[in-house]
């Protein structure tokens, strides 16, 4: 795995695939508790699941094929700063009344993620080797270990 850090190219896309794929969990994590605690109600908690859920299912199968005819490089960078662009905007949900805004920004989320996943995927054979493409299974491992441990430390840390 040292290895493949010591490229440029490949630690760059590890250290932000692993920054991106913590945040993006926590959100996905926080943003239900986020409107049980404001609502109470199971029923809104629930639409948050759909809210994030739906725009997987739709657009999982088609983002790939427009990922293969575009630039991955600028598609992961536009989807990153797309999400990071919408998170602001859960700032300025103050009331009750804003729960639509909290459903919009995870719909938008979770469709924008759609296309980073095949970018990230597709971008990694042009970076390393074959032989090499073992460290990336382990990275993808990792990152997902990752995130699940520091959502569950982001939850007991908040109560």
């Amino acid at each position: 795995m040292l290895t493949v850090l010591r490229q440029r190219n490949f630690a760059l896309l590890w250290v932000g695939g692993l920054t991106s794929s913590i945040g993006s969990t926590m959100l996905i994590i926080a943003l239900p508790f986020y409107v049980y605690t404001r609502t109470g109600s199971t029923l809104a908690t629930g639409a948050m699941f759909i809210a994030g859920t739906i725009p997987s299912i739709i657009l999982s199968s088609v983002a790939g094929v427009f990922v293969d005819r575009w630039d991955r490089r600028r598609t992961m960078i536009l989807a990153d700063l797309s999400r990071a662009a919408l998170l602001p905007l859960l700032l300025a949900i103050q009331t009750r009344d804003g729960l639509w805004a909290i459903y919009v920004v995870a719909a938008a989320e979770s469709a924008i993620s759609q296309f980073f996943g095949p970018a990230n995927g597709a971008l990694l054979p042009r970076l390393v080797r074959d032989r090499q493409l073992l460290a990336w299974i382990i990275h993808e491992h990792f990152c997902l270990i990752s995130s699940a441990t520091s959502s569950c430390i982001f939850i007991l840390l908040g109560r």
